[in-house]
């Protein structure tokens, strides 16, 4: 599916002003110079600055380019099969991760998905890389980078 570069500048422009007034919502800690908002808002601004200029590009062009063009993927239902699987997977993740912890709540989205993608007849070799890329993520993001994520039941065993 192809769009028209102004519907997609729209849409990078709205992302980029909700994120950058949701970032002045973040904490500032004191004695720091610039507060947890700095990098979003920065990141904000360039989404709504690319959306504008795309937003003028795309009108530039409307003439000439159709608004909404659907490639053969687009006509395909797997295609939306598997966007649902995503957003749902998403939907779920937010709703779980707070009972669940992050542990348990991200296996069983991954392997969800793998089982979409790859089909039931995998579900061993689909559960052990989800239990792989789910560790993987919590040792880079609670050891390394020291961002606390969603604690829960798995978690609960391995502390006490």
């Amino acid at each position: 599916m192809r769009f028209n570069d102004a519907i997609s500048g729209a849409i990078f422009l709205a992302i980029g002003v909700f994120a950058f007034i949701h970032a002045g919502s973040f904490k500032h800690f004191p004695g720091v110079p610039y507060g947890p908002d700095l990098f979003p808002r920065i990141i904000a601004v360039m989404m709504a600055g690319g959306g504008l200029i795309l937003i003028v590009s795309g009108l530039r062009g409307a003439n000439q380019v159709p608004w909404v063009v659907l490639v053969d993927w687009a006509r395909r239902r797997r295609s939306y099969e598997l966007f649902l699987a995503v957003i749902g997977s998403m939907l779920g993740y937010i709703l779980l991760s707070d009972a669940l912890g992050f542990l348990l709540t991200g296996f069983l989205m991954l392997t969800g998905l793998f089982l979409v993608t790859r089909g039931i007849a995998r579900l061993p070799s689909s559960a052990a890389l989800a239990a792989l890329v789910t560790g993987l993520i919590y040792l880079i993001f609670v050891e390394a980078l020291r961002v606390p994520l969603p604690f829960g039941v798995i978690e609960r065993l391995l502390v006490g």
